[in-house]
Formats: structure tokens, sequence, C-alpha cells
């Protein structure tokens, strides 16, 4: 097994081959936007340290959300990019669950991520979908929370794995998006004052 992994949806920009019993990660801590200027030279330190090409790996792994709107794009772009030059199949990684399965959170069955705007996104174990909730919500107080990739790349991580091993692949990279982006609430208010 020898799967690319990248996921920009949050501050952090990971990037990692994940193999049977290694790990070669190049994760850049705390890159901001800066995603699309950095992401292709991290992927080639990941592979050249692994000593790999994309010819070698068995598969594409990419955080489709929820997270940053442009960051996600940037992923999923950057991964079907990829795939166009060489054909692999995809595995789709859920933030909100990668976290629920994080040593961060292992036991507390839920997660949450930072929004901004006064709410995070959260999911939960029980089969509510992922939804906005706010600052002040009392799930707040049991949820594993995340401020970063790097915060649940040890949960990211065992979903990789667990999907390659039972041979589970997404045939697309749909992003994962629970509210509206700035510029489409922008243009709502809009729209709203010229009525």
């Amino acid at each position: 097994m020898k799967i690319l992994f990248i996921d920009t949806t949050t501050p952090d920009l990971v990037v990692a081959v994940v193999e049977d019993n290694k790990i070669t990660d190049v994760t850049a801590k705390a890159v901001g936007v800066h995603h699309s200027e950095m992401l292709c030279d991290k992927v080639a330190e990941a592979l050249q340290q692994a000593k790999l090409t994309f010819r070698d790996l068995d598969a594409y792994a990419c955080a489709i959300g929820p997270g940053s709107f442009t960051g996600i794009r940037i992923g999923i772009s950057t991964v079907k990019g990829y795939r166009t030059a060489v054909k692999l199949p995809y595995i789709a990684v859920n933030c909100l669950e990668a976290i629920s399965v994080s040593r961060k959170c292992s036991s507390c069955g839920r997660a949450i991520i930072d929004a901004g705007n006064g709410y995070y996104y959260a999911d939960y174990v029980s089969g509510v979908a992922p939804t906005l909730i706010n600052y002040e919500d009392e799930r707040v107080n049991s949820a594993g929370h995340a401020e970063s990739g790097v915060d649940y790349f040890d949960g990211a991580v065992g979903i990789i794995r667990k999907r390659f091993a039972e041979g589970r692949f997404d045939q697309e990279l749909t992003p994962l998006y629970i509210r509206r982006s700035q510029a489409e609430e922008n243009k709502l208010i809009q729209s709203e004052k010229n009525k």
C-alpha cells in the first residue's frame, strides 16, 4: 500500500505518503493561505523522501472538508490533476470523521471544526448529518476539537489504511460544504438589499 494523502482544508498543509508500516510526512504547519504556492513542491518532496514516483502509488487520498472553501478546492483540484496523469483510485477523507477517530477524540464520539463567524462545523456519531452549531452550543464542551490538519492526522491515516484494506474507494472527490461560502452569503445579502 502506497497512498499519497493531501489535506488543504485547514491553515496547515498536510502532505504525506502512507505505506503499510511507514509514513513519509512533509506537512507544513500554519501556511495560512499559501497552500497553492507550496502544495506541488511538498508532494514532490514527499515522493522523493519515500523514494517513489506517481506510478509507484496505489491510490490518492484527499481531505474533502469541511474547512476552508478555497483550501478544499485546491486539494481536490490538485489530486484530480494528478489522476489525469496517473489513473489511481480515490479515498475521500471527511475531516470530521478523521477527528472522531483520532487519538484526540477517540472516546467522545463528537467532532467539531471552527467554521469562523461564531460557528463550528459539527458531526456526531449518532447519525446526525454534519451541521453548523454556534460557539455557545452546550455540545461543544464534549466534542473533539481540531484547529488544524495536524490535530487529526492519525485519524485520517487510520481511515485511509482501513478503506484501502477494504477496497472501498470513491468514484469522485466531492467537496463537503456545510454552509455557503462568504461570497455566496454576501451576494444573498446584496440581493436582499436590492429588493
